[in-house]
C-alpha cells in the first residue's frame, strides 16, 4: 500500500512512493489497556533480569551497522572487502528510513522510559522521541532478510542474531516488545516492496555475487533445499 509521493521523492533510491505503514501494522495499544500494561511489564522484566554482559552488548549495538552480522558471516564480512554490497545496503536503508520516519511521525508512540518512571533509559536518551515501529529493528530485520537471501546457508543464524538485537532494545528501555514486532513487520513489508522494483533486484544480484565470492562460497547455495533468490 503506497501513500502520496514524498515531498523529496528524489531522496528515495528505489521506491517511487512512501509505503503507508500505519495501515499495515497493528496500532500500539492505548495507555489504559491491559495490552499496554503487558507491554510495559515486558520492558520491566527485561531490565530486572538483565546481566551486565547483556547490557554491555546492547550498548555496543546502538550504532546501526550491517556489520553486526560479522558474528554470523565471519571476519571477511567487512566494508573494506565489499564496496558493492556496502553501497547497496546504504541505498536500501535510506529508503527504509524514509518509510520508517513517516510511520513514526504518524503514530507518535512515546518510548517506555518516557511514560513510566519504572523504566530506566540505560542507553541514554535516543535522538527520536517516538519508538513505534522500532527503527533499529527495521534496520536489522531488513538487513537480516536480505543477507539471508544472499547467504541462505546462514538464514537461521542471521535471524537469531536479529532476534537478540530486538530483545536488547527492550532491555535498555528504548522499546516496548510491540515496538520490536512492529519493526519486524515494517521491515518485511519494505523488503517485499523493494523486491518488486527491477533496479533494486539488479543491485541485489550484484551485491549477492560479490558477497558470496568474498566469503568463499559457490555462486549458488550448495545447501540442500536452500532457496535461490527471486
Amino acid at each position: 500500500m503506497l501513500g502520496a509521493p514524498p515531498a523529496s521523492a528524489q531522496k528515495l533510491n528505489y521506491l517511487s512512493q512512501i509505503i503507508d505503514v500505519p495501515e499495515l501494522i497493528p496500532p500500539p495499544p492505548p495507555s489504559d489497556s491491559q495490552a499496554f500494561k503487558d507491554d510495559l511489564l515486558g520492558v520491566m522484566e527485561a531490565q530486572e533480569n538483565r546481566t551486565e554482559a547483556q547490557l554491555r552488548r546492547a550498548l555496543a549495538e546502538k550504532t546501526l551497522t550491517i556489520y553486526h552480522y560479522t558474528e554470523v558471516l565471519g571476519p571477511k564480512f567487512d566494508a573494506r572487502n565489499l564496496p558493492v554490497t556496502d553501497a547497496f545496503f546504504q541505498r536500501m536503508q535510506a529508503d527504509a528510513r524514509a518509510v520508517l520516519i513517516a510511520a513514526k511521525n504518524a503514530i507518535q508512540r512515546p518510548r517506555p522510559f518516557a511514560v513510566s518512571n519504572q523504566v530506566r533509559a540505560l542507553g541514554g536518551t535516543p535522538r527520536l522521541p517516538t519508538g513505534y515501529p522500532s527503527g533499529g529493528t527495521v534496520f536489522t530485520t531488513s538487513t537480516a532478510i536480505l543477507l539471508a537471501k544472499m547467504i541462505p546457508e546462514k538464514r537461521l543464524d542471521l535471524h537469531e542474531r536479529n532476534r537478540e538485537y530486538g530483545l536488547n532494545r527492550i532491555m535498555i528501555g528504548e522499546h516496548f516488545p510491540r515496538d520490536i514486532r512492529g519493526g519486524e513487520i515494517t521491515a518485511t513489508v519494505i523488503v517485499y516492496a523493494l523486491m518488486e522494483v527491477p533496479a533494486f533486484m539488479s543491485d541485489f544480484q550484484a551485491a549477492r555475487a560479490e558477497l558470496r565470492q568474498v566469503l568463499g562460497l559457490p555462486a549458488e547455495p550448495d545447501t540442500a533445499g536452500a532457496a535461490k533468490p527471486k
